[in-house]
């Protein structure tokens, strides 16, 4: 009976650094692109959000002063 052990596999190929530069460029467009995208929607948020001066603000402002309007919600 042969008991041989089976050869390990060969280690991979070292990656090229110019291929490494260029997704890691990539990767930080990205994030960069994904903190614009954050930072917008959340000025959109908040400006939304503070909008309403004037005398119906209350009843029709998100959630502010409902219980003028109605005072069971």
């Amino acid at each position: 009976m042969c008991t041989s052990r089976p050869s390990a596999p060969p280690p991979p190929p070292a990656p090229d650094p110019e291929v490494e530069a260029q997704q890691e460029e990539q990767k930080q467009e990205a994030t960069a692109q994904k903190k614009e995208m954050k930072a917008k929607t959340l000025q959109q948020t908040v400006s939304r959000l503070r909008g309403g001066s004037g005398r119906r603000s209350l009843i029709r402002g998100s959630g502010g002063g409902m219980g003028f309007y109605n005072e069971y919600l």
